[in-house]
């Protein structure tokens, strides 16, 4: 069983229709993305088009388990997903069409598919987000490694290993330590009864209340607990010379194969490639923009000064069943 069935078995699947335009126009798309985050890029592409978009939301596993289904007739021409490895794992089932254009190009390479497969339009650090009145700045981890530490016990939370951003980060863990040292660190978090709440807004609203002290998220949602106006802040772990670096990864789109209005859809992605988009992805929800040149928002650390993990975003697809079979082991929710 491939690792998207196992988790489309375990993860509920809604089809949410968002009603942007007439059912089934120009261009229909398939998103993993919470819907606020990504209607108002969708509702600025169409202004400026003119082209209809339909809009289906969904769980990204659950969707991308349907797009492999429909082949070689998809309803969808677009998926979007929050992260590289979903992207990649269906373009090594050959279910993505490449596609390359000049204002692509500006994206640097190490966002997207080397081969036009799938492009990142937007990216997002691996951080622990912690409650600043349960914690002082001499008692903060400067390791993801530290957690599981007795110390942590009953103290961290994260989010469900279903979860499609932790699946990348633990592959990434993977190709970057090993797989004896990753199991052994799970293990440990495990010992130390880490909680797996449903999803990442979960957890740093769980740490904004000062239920636990640490939570392991993107960066954005410490931004966003931070604008809710709750206790919190942020550690880019792992930034010493002979550490590891954290994980940037990137939500994506990709141009499915055999879609009825690729045109359309080639359009779309220029568009989220293009400075209009890219600003909003900023401003609306603190990710990194992805186009040289393009500020991120106020407060967010820029990503030149973060120390990332040395592997290409292109290697995690092939690798999620095996990490998927690990969490299996050890029993990590």
């Amino acid at each position: 069983m491939s690792w998207l069935k196992k988790l489309a078995l375990v993860t509920a699947f809604v089809l949410v229709p968002t009603t942007l335009a007439q059912p089934w126009g120009e261009l229909v798309i398939y998103s993993g993305r919470s819907e606020p985050l990504i209607v108002p890029v969708i509702q600025l592409f169409q202004q400026q088009t003119g082209i209809r978009v339909t809009l289906q939301s969904g769980a990204a596993t659950a969707l991308a388990n349907l797009i492999l289904q429909e082949q070689p007739n998809p309803r969808a021409d677009l998926f979007i997903a929050n992260d590289a490895g979903t992207l990649e794992f269906l373009k090594l089932k050959d279910a993505l069409q490449p596609y390359i254009s000049e204002q692509i190009r500006k994206i640097p390479e190490q966002f997207r598919a080397r081969d036009g497969s799938w492009l990142g339009v937007s990216g997002r650090s691996r951080v622990i987000m912690y409650n600043t009145k349960l914690l002082r700045p001499e008692e903060l981890p400067k390791s993801v490694f530290e957690l599981g530490d007795p110390r942590w016990k009953g103290k961290i939370a994260m989010a469900t290993t279903r979860n499609e951003s932790v699946i990348a980060w633990m592959t990434a863990l993977r190709l970057v330590k090993g797989d004896a040292f990753t199991k052994e660190y799970l293990l440990k978090l495990k010992a130390n009864g880490i909680v797996t709440l449903n999803g990442h807004t979960d957890v740093r609203k769980a740490v904004g209340r000062g239920e636990f002290a640490l939570g392991l998220v993107n960066h954005y949602y410490y931004h966003l607990e931070l604008r809710d106006g709750s206790p919190v802040g942020v550690i880019y772990p792992d930034q010493g010379p002979t550490d590891t670096g954290v994980l940037v990864n990137v939500a994506g789109a990709a141009l499915i194969k055999n879609a009825k209005h690729v045109r359309e859809a080639q359009r779309f992605l220029d568009f989220l490639a293009a400075p209009e988009a890219q600003k909003l992805f900023a401003e609306l929800n603190f990710e990194y923009p992805l186009l040289p040149g393009v500020p991120t928002a106020p407060g967010v650390r820029a990503l030149e000064t973060i120390k990332r993990m040395p592997i290409r975003l292109d290697e995690l697809g092939k690798e999620l069943e095996k990490t998927l079979k690990l969490l299996d082991e050890v029993g990590l929710g």
